[in-house]
């Protein structure tokens, strides 16, 4: 029973990771696909062999640039299939140039990501109340200034540096490969 639990979880871990990462899946088969009806099908097909493919999944290794990559050759197969039937508007090395080049910002988007999670975990309390009562709750400043006592000019100053200060501490995090 234990180990059912411990398989499940992972399960529920694995498909929150899958659903994350749809918009990247339908970017990637999009920049590769044009035809909506056809990014449908390669996306779906794509779910489908990443869930069977779950036991192979490094989670060392960032999800959405592993998914990215099989959606990729998901779409790659897709147009060499096709092509067979009619003409396909794209050569091979342009498709593959394409798809490279969508995988290389997913998984720049992801390292970003966890930087900026890594960088807020950093923050003090106070810093990281500003930020989720600003961002995560929509409070307006004069909303945050009211709820804290303070003026909207410091609320706007402060949420200023801690931008600042997450900014460069995600620079630093990427420039020396912290977060990888």
């Amino acid at each position: 029973m234990h180990e059912t639990n411990h398989s499940e979880r992972g399960d529920e871990r694995y498909l929150a990771q899958l659903v994350s990462a749809q918009p990247a899946l339908r970017g990637i088969v999009h920049a590769i696909v044009r035809r909506p009806s056809d990014v449908d099908d390669i996306v779906q097909e794509t779910n489908m062999v990443l869930w069977r493919k779950r036991e192979e999944y490094d989670p060392e290794r960032p999800f959405k640039a592993w998914a990215c990559r099989i959606a990729h050759l998901q779409a790659l197969a897709f147009l060499k299939k096709e092509r067979g039937k009619a003409k396909v508007p794209f050569e091979d090395d342009l498709v593959g140039a394409i798809a490279d080049e969508a995988v290389a910002q997913a998984e720049q988007a992801e390292r970003r990501t966890k930087a900026l999670r890594d960088c807020i975990e950093k923050l003090s309390g106070h810093h990281r109340d500003l930020l989720n009562h600003r961002y995560s709750r929509g409070i307006s400043v004069s909303g945050i200034a009211e709820l804290m006592g303070r003026s909207a000019d410091a609320i706007s100053m402060s949420l200023y540096r801690i931008r600042k200060s997450l900014l460069e501490c995600i620079e630093h995090r990427l420039a020396t490969g912290e977060n990888t």
